[in-house]
């Protein structure tokens, strides 16, 4: 199951996710960013760490 920690890309944040598909883990992290980071959209440099951060 892929998995996502936002300390894995440099934030001081507690948030991670698991699921059961990376779409599905997508979404919820760009439901996060939104919420917690007012990231309404994620910025592309910001999407290229995310996408390296995933673990399988």
């Amino acid at each position: 199951m892929p998995s996502f920690k936002c300390k894995d890309i440099g934030l001081k944040c507690a948030f991670e996710a698991t699921a059961k598909t990376q779409d599905e883990l997508m979404k919820k992290i760009s439901t996060h960013a939104a919420s917690a980071h007012n990231m309404k959209t994620v910025p592309p440099e910001t999407m290229t760490k995310i996408k390296k951060a995933i673990k399988p």
